[in-house]
């Protein structure tokens, strides 16, 4: 087998992974259901119950978390290559943050297009997630060329401060919209529906197709601006639109899911140890990783906590927070 065939054969084997994760997800919850009434409920036959509670109830979440994975996990690898570091993740440069703010500003100043929420929440949160990386962009442009460590370290401190703006506007919310807010601030699938699914079709159906079109921009990308350069390309030109289709793909997932972190930073860099740095492979490999992990961390939330359920942001942070530790020791040892 060359390394080609090899690279495919990790794709498909992590499609049927998300696939089985996918299928175990429909499971998962208060009411278990056999093998049979799961296919039969997809087909919408069985029992009326069975077709609820898969139809209207788990298959909505399950495909929403699937797009939000996809789209982080694409998100975080196209802002790993466009900064050259590989620590950057849309939240911990502050991104999801300023995404969120702009959300938390929708949801309590503009109560008038509450019922239009699916088409305008995204709309604010890739305005907010865009200032904040411009902010960013400009703050660690330094002689000609951006700066991977001042890039870091600023989106850290954005993305501290754009949390405190949110705790403070939250205060200001009825009991009823803070506990949803405070809940959709750490990242959760609870309440999707067909309408959050629709959404996020429309939203990441314009942006992947445009950002698989990059993939040999961003392989001439990583091997360094002057060799870039030396090749023809325009680099904080391409830089700049990558930088705004990696800001659209986390917005339109952060609008949904809330503040989902680490799928970014994790998804491309079990993707790039197994598949290599060509973009070909890696964007692919990186969302199916980041789906994967998604289905994965709701159907753990949904399923071994009963009755009570856990956000799949707090399973996320929990599984991802010692990887970061260890790609932050093995940076900057």
């Amino acid at each position: 087998m060359n390394r080609n065939a090899l690279k495919m054969f990790f794709l498909c084997t992590m499609a049927a992974a998300a696939f089985i994760v996918f299928i175990v997800s429909i499971n998962a919850g208060y009411s278990h259901l056999s093998l049979a009434d799961i296919f039969k409920g997809l087909l919408g036959n069985g029992e009326s119950s069975t077709r609820l509670i898969i139809q209207q109830i788990r298959l909505p979440r399950i495909l929403v978390s699937l797009l939000c994975g996809a789209g982080l996990g694409l998100s975080g690898c196209i802002l790993q290559s466009v900064t050259g570091n590989p620590l950057a993740d849309p939240g911990i440069l502050g991104i999801n943050n300023g995404a969120a703010v702009a959300v938390m500003v929708f949801l309590v100043y503009f109560p008038d297009f509450h019922t239009n929420s699916t088409l305008f929440m995204p709309i604010f949160a890739f305005v907010g997630a865009l200032v904040v990386a411009l902010l960013l962009y400009l703050f660690a442009f330094r002689s000609g060329r951006l700066n991977s460590g001042y890039f870091l370290l600023g989106g850290i401190a954005a993305a501290a401060g754009l949390y405190a703006i949110m705790l403070i506007m939250a205060t200001g919310l009825e009991n009823s919209n803070f506990q949803m807010v405070s809940r959709w601030m750490v990242g959760t699938f609870w309440g999707t529906s067909w309408k959050h699914v629709l959404s996020l079709l429309i939203y990441l159906g314009i942006m992947v197709p445009f950002t698989l079109a990059q993939t040999r921009h961003l392989d001439v990308l990583v091997l360094g601006d002057s060799v870039a350069t030396g090749l023809g390309l325009g680099v904080e030109r391409k830089r700049r639109l990558l930088l705004f289709l990696s800001v659209g793909l986390a917005a339109a997932c952060i609008a949904v899911c809330g503040g989902l972190s680490f799928i970014g930073l994790v998804a491309p860099h079990i993707a790039r140890r197994v598949l290599g740095a060509q973009h070909q492979f890696l964007l692919l490999g990186s969302a199916l990783i980041g789906m994967t992990i998604c289905m994965t961390a709701d159907s753990i939330g949904r399923g071994i906590f009963q009755p009570t359920e856990l956000p799949a942001g707090v399973i996320v942070s929990i599984l991802a927070t010692p990887y970061f530790l260890y790609l932050l020791r093995r940076q900057y040892r």
